[in-house]
């Protein structure tokens, strides 16, 4: 049987607001992990930008204690790993084995003894940046980097995580930001959730060149479900319906603050604020599959992966409503003409040996 790794999710912010693992509304959840065959999630602990500096260690702290109580409630289903051994023992058990994650290097607050402590509370990855740039990481979407990607601290971030065995995500990071990482890592790094720029080719999109030197350095991307990032003619209607949308979303951010349980209801009602805007268009499966054929087809099969992004995307490609959606995107895939060998690697052990090999 084929089994998923996601590298990807939002789902502990949503927590926050009340939600629950068994909370089927929601991408993720314990009945649609188990139809789609969902063997390892991991699980991002968002950290906005617009938090106050020092708030910002905090405001992961309280999403990790919330994903923590959350999972042990379900310890015959799922089960926190921190290293491979204790996900081959969740799976060998039929358990979901679940990472943790830490999205937005700002949580660190330029403090090299929580990144430890984050290491300590069970992450394993961190992606460095999101859509701001810090002072250590530029962001993909900054337009006038103030320094080439990374910082001389930032050096010395990537290698902390290098010692620590935490893997380095440059996901929502600028192209020299993943230059740069590249040239300053011992160890494999992911791009955890990223589509293909030379399909739709905007800046929160991997470039080619990227793309191989990931591949060339053992890593691993992960392909992000996010239709806005698939298809640039989607992208077009979004921004043009959309403005009214998204101002409420910050308004709503910003009213929030350091208040998780705010965020997550502000980040709901924006996912259904958004499906009425974008009214019957959807990307259809095929967009999705397409970034995966360019992806493998770029840096190889054994580089390509899974990144969904779920509940922390407000919409999704036709056919992948939640996380249950893998059998299509799989059938796809077999369409296509992958092998079950193919398939294995892009479902499981490309993400398992770059895991195994970092975080031991």
């Amino acid at each position: 049987m084929l089994r998923i790794c996601d590298l990807h999710c939002d789902t502990a912010l949503l927590w926050q607001a009340g939600t629950s693992l068994e909370d089927t509304s929601l991408h993720i959840s314990l009945p649609n992990l188990q139809q789609g065959k969902v063997g390892l999630q991991v699980f991002a602990a968002y950290v906005p930008a617009s938090l106050p500096k020092d708030r910002r260690f905090s405001f992961a702290r309280r999403t990790i204690d919330r994903f923590k109580e959350e999972i042990e409630r379900y310890p015959s289903q799922i089960a926190l790993c921190r290293n491979s051994s204790e996900v081959e023992a969740a799976v060998a058990g039929g358990k979901i084995a679940a990472l943790l994650a830490v999205e937005n290097g700002d949580a660190i607050e330029n403090d090299p003894k929580k990144l430890e402590t984050l290491h300590k509370m069970g992450v394993r990855l961190l992606t460095l940046i999101h859509f701001k740039s810090n002072d250590w990481v530029i962001s993909s979407n900054d337009k006038e980097p103030k320094f080439v990607g990374l910082s001389e601290f930032g050096e010395e971030v990537v290698a902390g995580m290098n010692d620590l065995g935490m893997i380095v995500d440059v996901s929502h990071a600028h192209d020299r930001t993943v230059e740069r990482v590249l040239e300053c890592s011992r160890a494999p790094i992911v791009a955890s959730h990223s589509c293909m720029y030379g399909i739709c080719p905007i800046p929160r999109n991997i470039k080619d060149d990227l793309i191989r030197g990931i591949a060339a350095g053992g890593g691993v991307i992960g392909v992000a479900f996010q239709p806005a990032f698939l298809d640039c003619s989607f992208r077009e209607i979004v921004e043009k319906r959309g403005k009214d949308v998204f101002s409420e979303l910050d308004r709503l951010t910003r009213q929030a603050g350091t208040d998780g349980a705010e965020l997550g209801r502000a980040w709901m009602k924006f996912a259904g604020d958004f499906k009425n805007m974008r009214q019957q268009e959807r990307v259809p499966l095929e967009k999705l599959l397409q970034h995966i054929d360019y992806l493998v087809d770029l840096g190889g099969e054994d580089h390509a992966a899974f990144g969904s992004d779920f509940d922390g995307i407000p919409d999704t490609p036709e056919g992948v409503d939640d996380c249950s959606g893998f059998l299509n995107i799989l059938e796809g895939l077999r369409l296509r003409g992958y092998t079950r060998r193919r398939l294995e690697k892009i479902c499981w052990s490309n993400f398992f040996r770059v895991f195994k090999s970092v975080c031991g």
